[in-house]
């Protein structure tokens, strides 16, 4: 199922003073996705809360998908809304069920999973949150099932669990809710996306990693542009193709736009498993697995 949307906005949202917040812009065309588009500042300073709304807001919700990596959603306890908890035990959230079915499960169930995805036992472990009786330990008010649906992939560390408490997931947050005043939707115009996630299900771990922490991350984005064969750059862009190579931020801006692309142009949807549960709790776009974590 194609969608008709022909721009795409990869925003990798920093701090709110917008220091390390940066935009890429990418058009679809009859080669792929042309980046046309990419900024660590706005024209008048950095991407503060009101420069980006303004920015963000002015797009078509129509004809345009604004792809975010950061929580777009709170786990179940911060969207609560119950005046009395009854404790994770006897709460009927579809989200809080999830978990404590994950719970109650090995987690040899979780190391099979990433198994079959190809995923190495180091990034999919939860040893470093389970209790002495060796299962899992997920709380509704920190975990989204998300989340640890990335990690049972293998297309996120462990130590990336519970990101949705953190300052920026509050920033983003807000920015989309900025956004639905103008007609920006969860899951349809506007989506949570994770670089690491996406060059992890492209060309493996250790390029994820490498991107940002190897002694030449330079070489390891322009590896990765090379072998994203349906990705160019427009001659408007000017510096966009030095400015990806040089900064993470504009280098995760760049792929969060483009895992819009491929959401659009190959259709992706919500697992129809659990489909309900996802739309309140959240869920991060990203590709298959194609390539085994190296």
């Amino acid at each position: 199922m194609q969608r008709p949307v022909v721009r795409f906005i990869g925003l990798d949202l920093g701090g709110v003073r917008g220091k390390t917040t940066a935009i890429a812009e990418l058009a679809a065309s009859a080669q792929g996705a042309l980046v046309t588009r990419v900024a660590l500042r706005a024209p008048d300073g950095p991407w503060t809360d009101e420069t980006l709304a303004t920015y963000l807001t002015a797009q078509d919700p129509a004809t345009t998908a604004i792809a975010i990596d950061a929580p777009l959603t709170e786990h179940a306890c911060g969207r609560c809304v119950r005046p009395a908890c009854p404790g994770a035990l006897a709460c009927d959230d579809p989200a809080v069920v999830w978990l404590r079915a994950v719970n109650r499960a090995e987690l040899s169930t979780v190391h099979s999973s990433a198994r079959r995805a190809n995923a190495p036992s180091s990034a999919v472990t939860l040893r470093t949150s389970a209790d002495s009786s060796g299962r899992a330990r997920l709380v509704p008010y920190a975990h989204r099932a998300t989340e640890v649906t990335l990690v049972a992939r293998g297309l996120w560390p462990v130590s990336r669990l519970g990101g949705a408490n953190s300052p920026i997931a509050a920033r983003a947050r807000h920015l989309a809710r900025r956004l639905s005043s103008v007609g920006f939707t969860l899951h349809q115009s506007l989506l949570e996306v994770s670089p690491q996630a996406t060059i992890t299900a492209l060309f493996g771990a250790r390029a994820a990693r490498g991107r940002k922490r190897d002694a030449d991350p330079w070489r390891t984005r322009a590896e990765i542009l090379a072998r994203l064969h349906d990705l160019s750059f427009a001659p408007s862009s000017r510096l966009a193709r030095e400015e990806v190579l040089r900064n993470d931020h504009c280098f995760d801006a760049m792929i969060s736009a483009y895992t819009a692309y491929c959401w659009a142009r190959e259709g992706w949807t919500l697992p129809d498993q659990d489909a309900d549960l996802l739309r309140a709790d959240g869920w991060v776009w990203a590709p298959e697995p194609r390539t085994p974590p190296r």
